[in-house]
């Protein structure tokens, strides 16, 4: 499932830089950076493991998840639209919409994990698994000139489900759970509020929503 994870990020943030005019080096370095750069953030923060030794970035001593991001940014970004085109495939598909969410839901129980066995509290695991999910892609946002998507309202909800999913995972090992049940629960969770905030389109109030309903409310009040 990681790796899977791992190669459909690498895909998507290839996608992303290439739309935004960048060659085949930077199509590489931004969907690897997009596949691995959240657990990368998470390691950066907890910067000690369990046996309180320095911690350095999860693929440095697990080069697999380096090769699979390298090696899925290039293909996307040689043969993405050639096969796209005899196989009518396009970015908006809703067998990527899938694959991403499946992702979120892997990587939000594997920071989670993480930051169990370096003993953090639970709300910080929580926080660990939204990062390792969702990071990589504010690291592809910035990159690419883009608005960071999990911190504007023109889409909907992606880092809340990340952080719901590993919340889920916790609370169902908090109550006994064993491994299978709570990756279950986590993962589901955050996979079916993916596909819920997407089909209905939710998404967190800006500012401007925040005011804009309070003179509402005022405004009934004094009616």
């Amino acid at each position: 499932g990681d790796y899977m994870s791992t190669a459909v990020f690498s895909m998507t943030g290839t996608l992303t830089a290439a739309g935004a005019g960048m060659d085949v080096l930077g199509g590489c370095v931004v969907g690897t950076i997009t596949a691995v750069g959240g657990g990368t953030i998470r390691d950066m923060l907890i910067a000690r493991d369990e046996h309180g030794r320095s911690k350095r970035a999860f693929w440095m001593d697990e080069p697999e998840y380096l090769y699979i991001a390298v090696a899925a940014s290039l293909a996307t970004f040689c043969f993405w639209n050639t096969i796209a085109e005899k196989c009518g495939l396009d970015q908006s598909d809703h067998w990527i919409f899938w694959l991403d969410s499946a992702g979120v839901g892997c990587f939000c129980i594997i920071g989670a994990m993480h930051g169990i066995r370096a003993g953090l509290p639970w709300l910080v695991c929580a926080f660990c698994g939204m990062c390792t999910s969702t990071f990589g892609g504010v690291t592809r946002d910035v990159l690419s000139h883009r608005p960071v998507r999990i911190l504007h309202s023109h889409s909907e909800i992606y880092a809340f489900t990340a952080f719901a999913g590993a919340a889920a995972y916790m609370a169902v090992r908090g109550a006994g759970g064993g491994y299978v049940l709570r990756a279950a629960v986590g993962w589901s969770t955050a996979v079916v509020l993916r596909y819920f905030s997407w089909t209905t389109d939710v998404r967190l109030p800006s500012m401007e929503q925040v005011y804009s309903t309070q003179a509402v409310l005022k405004a009934k009040m004094s009616a």
